[in-house]
């Protein structure tokens, strides 16, 4: 019925661990090809030789860059943990389609198979309400890249403050 709710609960159980959020990393192999995220992309990275691991990009709380950083533009660059740069707008958008995907796996295994017409999902995505203008229309921008936003005007993409969906929760609670 329409008062279902799927709720991602715990994140990382597959590595034995049980938390709440989930680390914001991403990898990206030596082609500069997206890889792991999250505890996936932590623990591939940690098994890698020193050697090979110098050659991959990991980045780690890559999306406070777009807070600390004083002009965000679409053309930024983000430096990974190596010293190595890769488009920022590459990044969090390869970033915003894995969880994309996971969203659109969990919602199809909870509804035991039954087909989810995905120009009927409307995304909303949480931002600190201290970014910049240009920090949000630099998601607006990343979201559209990773098929969350057929355009940039879309209606079913939100870009909201975090704190007014905590008050929102807070009352349906």
């Amino acid at each position: 019925s329409g008062t279902d709710q799927i709720l991602q609960v715990y994140w990382g159980t597959e590595h034995g661990l049980k938390t709440l959020k989930m680390p914001t990393c991403i990898l990206f192999n030596q082609k500069q090809q997206f890889r792991k995220f999250g505890y996936d992309d932590v623990m591939k990275y940690k098994s890698l030789p020193p050697s090979e691991a110098d050659n991959w990009y990991f980045f780690q709380n890559f999306n406070m860059k777009l807070y600390n950083t004083t002009k965000v533009t679409s053309g930024m660059e983000l430096k990974a943990s190596n010293g190595k740069t890769l488009p920022a707008l590459m990044v969090f958008s390869e970033s915003l389609h894995y969880l994309r995907e996971h969203a659109l796996n969990t919602i199809q295994e909870a509804s035991f198979q039954t087909v989810c017409n995905q120009e009927e999902i409307s995304w909303v995505i949480t931002i600190p309400a201290i970014w910049s203008a240009a920090a949000r229309q630099f998601v607006r921008l990343a979201a559209r890249e990773a098929g969350l936003a057929s355009d940039m005007i879309s209606e079913k993409l939100i870009i909201a403050l975090e704190r007014e969906v905590a008050s929102l929760w807070c009352k349906q609670l």
